[in-house]
């Protein structure tokens, strides 16, 4: 099987053999149907089948499901693509669309090596968000400016940004519109 370990928990999307027979060749929605099948019968606490969706409305609805969810996002896969190994590329059989977000956040610190820190009020309190990587065609911003920072999600606990991602230096908001409302943050894993 193929798939993404969350705690205790193999979230299966695809296989790769079944009973001795190579099904890297064999069409994804075939694939699927043997994971499906496999999975469909006993109990299987620890493996979870990640659901698909095959018609244009089923996966509109899917699509928003898992973005309302806070879920990190979803793959497209052409049904008939053979298995690719690895992550997902553009230009190819696969597509891993994630679900971004962006906040405005206070340079609150420089970090050497084109990384700034980031901070948000959380009230009246600055707090850490993490840091971010300056490209090297983009000036350092100084500290205190407000930056536009693309991220996959927050941890609680440390408030930090995850995936950040450096969009530009905003000049049209005010500081104290960089506060922690605008986060969108981990989801808690949920025990089956």
């Amino acid at each position: 099987m193929d798939g993404e370990a969350v705690g205790d928990i193999l979230h299966a999307f695809d296989i790769l053999s079944y009973r001795g027979n190579d099904l890297r060749d064999s069409a994804y929605r075939d694939r699927y149907l043997t994971l499906f099948n496999l999975l469909a019968f006993g109990n299987h606490a620890n493996i979870h089948l990640v659901e698909a969706a095959v018609m244009e409305n089923q996966k509109r609805q899917l699509f928003d499901e898992l973005k309302a969810g806070n879920k990190e996002g979803v793959v497209f896969k052409e049904a008939d693509a053979p298995y690719t190994a690895g992550r997902p590329n553009t230009g190819g059989s696969q597509y891993k669309f994630k679900f971004c977000e962006t906040a405005s956040f206070i340079v609150n610190g420089h970090n050497g090596k084109r990384s700034v820190a980031l901070a948000l009020f959380n009230g009246d309190t600055l707090t850490s968000a993490g840091n971010v990587t300056i490209p090297p065609n983009q000036d350092i911003p100084p500290i205190g400016a407000i930056i536009e920072v693309k991220f996959l999600y927050a941890f609680k606990e440390s408030g930090s940004v995850y995936q950040p991602v450096f969009l530009g230096v905003r000049e049209d908001i005010p500081t104290d519109e960089c506060t922690v409302d605008q986060l969108k943050y981990k989801p808690e894993s949920v025990a089956a």
